[in-house]
C-alpha cells in the first residue's frame, strides 16, 4: 500500500535537548520565520516530492489494476471453458485449443492416431457419411474426396477397429461414454471392414440387443461430429457435466 509523504513535529514534552550532559526541557520552541526568497527552495522541494510521490502512486495503481484485470480475465476465460463443456475424461477442466487439440490425446494413443483425429476434425466439412441401422447392428460408410482427409479417415477407422477387437480403450479425453461402454463389451461385437473408392465401409453386429443399441447410438454420435466438428463434442460434453 502506498503511503503519502508525512511530516511530524515534536513539541512540549516530546522534545528534549541535550545540554551539558543533561536532558532539559526548553522553555519555548519557535520555528524560524523565513522570507519569501528563503521559502521558495523549500516549496520547490516539496512540489517535486509531491509530484514524484503521485507518479509512483499512479504507476503502482496502473500495474496493480493491470495485474488484477489479467487475473480476472483468466478466471473468466477458465470459467467460460468449463461452461462450454471442455471437461476431461476424469472430470477436470480442459482448456479448449483449436490448434493443438490436446483433447484428442489418450492414455496410449500414438502420434498417428492423434494426427488422424486432428485432420478429421479440422476438415470435417469434407466428410460424407451414411449410416444404416440393422436389426442386429449397423452399416456405416465414411468417405471424402480430399485425399489427405480420406487417408486420415481410413487410418483412424482401421486402428479403432483393431483397438476394439483387442479391447484396448484409448481413453481419448473427448470420447463419449458410449464408446467406453462398447469397449466393455468388445467381445460381443463382430466387425467387418472394407475400403471403398473414396473411404471405408464398416459392418458391426451383435447378438446382444443392448450392444446393438450402443452401436447405433455411437454411430449417430460420429455422424454428428462429422457434420458439426468440435461443436458437437463440446455440446455433448456440456450435457455430461454435473
Amino acid at each position: 500500500m502506498m503511503r503519502g509523504l508525512s511530516f511530524t513535529l515534536q513539541s512540549g514534552e516530546g522534545l528534549r535537548r541535550h545540554v551539558g550532559g543533561q536532558l532539559r526541557k526548553p522553555s519555548a520552541f519557535r520555528l524560524p520565520i523565513l522570507t519569501n526568497s528563503e521559502t521558495r527552495p523549500v516549496k520547490n522541494l516539496l512540489t517535486y516530492a509531491l509530484v514524484f510521490g503521485l507518479g509512483v502512486a499512479a504507476t503502482f495503481f496502473y500495474l496493480h489494476h493491470t495485474s488484477s484485470s489479467g487475473g480476472h480475465g483468466g478466471g473468466h476465460h477458465s470459467q467460460a471453458m468449463s461452461s462450454s463443456g471442455h471437461i476431461t475424461h476424469g472430470g477436470g477442466v480442459h482448456e479448449h485449443d483449436e490448434i493443438n487439440m490436446p483433447g484428442l490425446q489418450g492414455k496410449d494413443t500414438t502420434d498417428q492416431e492423434v494426427n488422424d483425429l486432428k485432420e478429421i476434425f479440422r476438415s470435417h466439412e469434407g466428410i460424407s457419411r451414411s449410416v444404416s441401422n440393422l436389426q442386429n447392428g449397423i452399416v456405416t460408410t465414411t468417405e471424402a474426396t480430399d485425399e489427405t482427409l480420406r487417408e486420415a479417415i481410413v487410418s483412424h477407422v482401421s486402428m479403432m477397429v483393431t483397438r476394439l477387437q483387442e479391447g484396448r480403450n484409448p481413453d481419448v479425453i473427448i470420447q463419449s461414454p458410449t464408446l467406453d461402454a462398447l469397449f466393455d463389451v468388445y467381445d460381443e461385437i463382430d466387425t467387418e471392414i472394407e475400403t471403398t473408392e473414396l473411404g471405408v465401409k464398416v459392418i458391426q453386429t451383435s447378438s446382444n440387443p443392448k450392444v446393438v443399441g450402443l452401436l447405433q447410438q455411437h454411430a449417430a454420435e460420429v455422424s454428428d461430429m462429422a457434420n458439426r466438428g468440435m461443436e458437437a463434442v463440446h455440446e455433448r460434453m456440456a450435457g455430461q457435466s454435473p
